[in-house]
């Protein structure tokens, strides 16, 4: 079966078979059933429990045999001594994709685990079934109402697809939401990364693939198949276990080969993947490849309500190797009818003054950015405020929303500080148009590594 019609069956399944499916519901119970109905999946749900002749409200089977219709794919949720059979079994009901969900394979520490891992691996090199994990949540597609993790998950509809080898980015951070579509590897037995990448290679809902990675079986398909995928869209890799304790402990969580950080760093760079130093920068940067267009200039022109920040913005670009660009002599001349004459007009704009002497006071914080963004020697802008009440940052958003539309070729990031900046920069995420950060830190490495990949497409 061809890769991407095997991962469909895995990511848009229309129908699913749900092994081992709990009894018990509500808070605590984990039961991927009851998740699976309140995402609103439109397929067709077999869940098999030997003890039960229906779970809310759907038939249920005593064995996966008894089920006479076509299934897409199975999940099991049993004990893992369990899971080998039940392989077996829906390998010979002509179930093409399985995931299991149990712990204790390549992750435990006993020869046990070791060895019913390698009957998973003997199931699929036997036969035409794939399978995903063990240990994983899974898959999930927000643009399917589907997903097969054991908790209720935060997904949307973003374009950002994410291959992960723990579950917690399924769950997600209280900041940000990764999951647009997810594949949890889990151990590994059988999909990799390699597959979820050419699944998401001509995707028309992903714009942005994120790759956490702690090992990997088969590096080479691995970077091969992300070679042809950069010039196309950018690839995020967060690549963990790094140190030789973090390495050990990647090993006990999903068994996975981890090998040395520097030629993970170097292969990674050879191929345009583009490397978040941390967790912090791996939220980030999915953001913003998700939202923003490339960069087609090198320079980034600041606008500030906050001259000390301002000053903290050309810090991030030095220490980030971004440009702070040159104002054009249009642009100078706009941003110098509306300040007052003792104010030296530079980059970063320092837009407070003018504003403070304005009868509208938006109006040249709006002048300002209306500017730089109209400026063809700039290739980005970012701007620093502050979301002093809500109404404030509720017209803040929108102003900011309403530019970005506009000038949908130039990247618009922003930093608001301020009682109500968060708020405001989960609304400028969630508009898809502007990419919000608490620091001008953050927002100027966000940018750093935006041109990088603009760089690479050969754009910039």
């Amino acid at each position: 079966m061809q890769t991407i019609k095997q991962m469909k069956q895995f990511m848009e399944p229309h129908s699913v078979a749900l092994i081992g499916v709990s009894r018990d519901t509500g808070e605590g119970s984990f039961n991927i059933l009851e998740h699976l109905l309140s995402y609103g999946y439109q397929g067709r749900i077999y869940p098999v429990n030997p003890n039960a002749t229906e779970i809310l409200g759907v038939k249920a089977y005593s064995s996966i045999t008894e089920v006479t219709e076509d299934i897409d794919l199975a999940v099991i949720a049993t004990p893992r001594a369990l899971v080998p059979r039940l392989v077996k079994e829906c390998s010979d009901s002509n179930i093409r994709s399985v995931i299991v969900v149990a712990q204790g394979f390549a992750d435990a520490s006993d020869d046990q685990g070791r060895q019913l891992q390698q009957e998973l691996t003997d199931i699929v090199q036997s036969s035409n079934t794939r399978i995903l994990g063990p240990n994983t949540f899974g898959t999930a597609n927000a643009f399917f109402n589907f997903s097969t993790s054991f908790v209720r998950i935060r997904m949307k509809k973003q374009p950002i697809g994410i291959i992960c080898q723990t579950g917690v980015f399924f769950v997600g951070f209280p900041e940000a939401t990764l999951v647009g579509k997810g594949i949890d590897l889990g151990n590994a037995c059988d999909i990799h990364f390699a597959e979820g990448l050419e699944y998401f290679e001509n995707d028309p809902e992903i714009n942005v693939i994120a790759l956490h990675i702690e090992g990997a079986h088969d590096t080479k398909t691995l970077i091969d198949t992300a070679r042809r995928i950069t010039p196309k869209k950018p690839v995020l890799a967060f690549k963990t276990g790094r140190s030789e304790q973090a390495a050990k402990a990647a090993q006990s969580h999903t068994g996975s080969l981890v090998g040395r950080s520097e030629v993970w760093e170097a292969s990674l760079k050879q191929v345009g993947i583009i490397q978040a130093g941390d967790l912090q920068e791996f939220i980030d940067l999915a953001g913003t490849f998700a939202i923003l267009p490339p960069m087609q200039k090198p320079g980034v022109g600041v606008v500030t309500i906050s001259g000390a920040l301002g000053i903290v913005a050309i810090d991030g670009c030095q220490q980030f190797s971004l440009e702070t660009g040159e104002l054009s002599a249009n642009t100078e001349k706009l941003l110098g009818a509306m300040a007052p004459s003792w104010l030296r007009i530079s980059n970063p704009v320092d837009i407070w003054p003018a504003m403070m002497g304005s009868q509208d006071v938006v109006k040249p914080m709006v002048d300002g950015l209306e500017a730089l963004l109209s400026d063809d020697a700039l290739g980005a802008v970012l701007y620093i405020g502050a979301a002093f009440d809500d109404k404030w940052a509720t017209s803040l958003c929108q102003l900011l929303i309403g530019l970005a539309a506009a000038h949908q070729d130039k990247p618009l990031t922003c930093c608001i500080y301020g009682p109500y900046g968060d708020e405001a920069i989960k609304v400028l995420q969630e508009s898809g148009k502007v990419a919000g950060f608490r620091t001008p830190e953050r927002a100027i490495r966000a940018l750093a590594r935006l041109s990088q990949y603009s760089r690479l497409r050969g754009i910039l």
